[in-house]
């Protein structure tokens, strides 16, 4: 009789902690429909999360739109984890947070956004890439609902559509900006031929404009390029008339830039070698020519808490994005407290301080984080100067996203991608 007793109460508190598990969990049941694709029709699979727990009357509901399946499932995994480790960490009763997996795709989104919007969600958060956000961004703006993307593509964002990830306008600004701050006045930068590197350079117009610097030269390079003699002899020539220098590279291709400028004498401390925050992920301690280099980087100290808990936790290091779904997660419990206008509540300018550090969003969709700069040197990576911990004044520069009026023409070198 005993025994009975035992097993009825071990059966009875799985049962309870079943109820419990499946109120935080969305309910996966899969399906298929069709959707137009261009004059044809696809079978996609989608799924109904109808059967979630959305809380009480008066909850905050939040849709988290991620890759938890197809090409991107490690990364949307991930995201989830810190999204989950926020949910755990803030403990809001009002808020619901469900989970909607868009599939890796642009469908995936949209079929996602349906269900989020069929259960009511009052804020989107993800999706992750560009063409995903872009696949949703006329439905939410029609119904109203606000969405805090990962992606940092500015073509997708504006008024309404945000993104919380870190922004390379909001990178090359910090370090020109520490440039100027110690007396660095002439910039100038290497960039591959293609997109990315018109982009950065128009990134360069503008914070050199902000911070009253001049870029002298600008020259650019094959994507698929190794070979840079040709382009340091060029930036050489008639003498070095620069004080520092951007490299937006990472590994070989950023450690054969440094060394060939090096090799022609331009070198450290008569130049400033900068870089963004994709040295991170580059081992720099070993390449002499790089000591003294500098390069922008969410809080250091910040990073590394957040790193320890999530493994911790999950017994893995995070993703470099994860922070930014733990932000998002936070940053919903903030809106989730006020009754105010939402769009005012995001956009508000003294910003926010996450995990990530301090940061805040801009009405047409562009974001500011605060960032460390981070010296390379024979002992590894130091903060040379760290980030603010609150905004002031709203910058000029990130209230458009061009720089027309900008009279600077620096001196091009090499095959300049075309349209730039």
């Amino acid at each position: 009789m005993q025994v009975l007793k035992k097993i009825s109460l071990i059966l009875w508190c799985f049962l309870f902690c079943s109820c419990s598990i499946w109120q935080r969990t969305p309910f996966y049941r899969p399906s298929y429909r069709y959707l137009p694709n261009q004059n044809s029709m696809e079978m996609v699979e989608t799924t109904d999360y109808s059967q979630v727990d959305l809380g009480h009357e008066g909850s905050f509901r939040v849709a988290m739109l991620l890759p938890l399946s197809g090409a991107d499932a490690g990364m949307g995994q991930s995201l989830k984890n810190a999204a989950m480790m926020a949910i755990g960490d803030i403990n809001n009763n009002n808020l619901v947070v469900q989970f909607y997996d868009t599939k890796s795709t642009g469908s995936g989104a949209r079929i996602a956004l349906e269900n989020a919007l069929n259960a009511d969600s009052e804020l989107i958060l993800g999706p992750l890439r560009s063409d995903e956000v872009a696949a949703i961004s006329s439905e939410t703006r029609a119904k109203n609902v606000p969405v805090i993307s990962f992606s940092t593509s500015p073509s997708v964002l504006q008024s309404g559509v945000y993104s919380i990830g870190l922004m390379q306008d909001n990178q090359v600004e910090r370090i020109v900006k520490y440039a100027v701050d110690n007396g660095r006045m002439r910039i100038a930068a290497v960039l591959p031929s293609n997109q990315n590197g018109a982009n950065i350079y128009h990134s360069l117009l503008r914070a050199a404009r902000k911070n009253g610097a001049n870029l002298s030269k600008v020259g650019f390079y094959s994507p698929e390029s190794m070979d840079f003699t040709g382009l340091v002899t060029q930036m050489k020539s008639g003498g070095v008339d620069f004080d520092a220098l951007l490299i937006p590279e990472t590994g070989n291709r950023l450690k054969a830039i440094s060394s060939m400028f090096s090799y022609y004498d331009v070198a450290a401390p008569e130049v400033l070698f900068m870089g963004t925050s994709v040295w991170d992920g580059s081992s720099l301690s070993k390449e002499t020519e790089l000591y003294g280099a500098a390069y922008p980087v969410m809080s250091l100290k910040k990073q590394a808490k957040f790193a320890q808990k999530y493994n911790e936790l999950f017994g893995e290091k995070p993703s470099g994005l994860s922070i930014f779904a733990y932000d998002a997660v936070a940053l919903a419990s903030v809106l989730s407290r006020n009754n105010g206008n939402i769009y005012e509540q995001i956009e508000r300018p003294e910003g926010y301080n996450g995990m990530s550090g301090s940061f805040r969003v801009f009405a047409n969709g562009l974001n500011e984080h605060g960032l460390d700069v981070v010296k390379v040197s024979s002992g590894g990576k130091y903060v040379a100067e760290y980030a603010s911990e609150q905004f002031y004044a709203y910058p000029q520069a990130y209230e458009s996203a061009d720089a027309d009026g900008y009279m600077m023409t620096p001196q091009i070198v090499g095959n300049a991608p075309a349209g730039l």
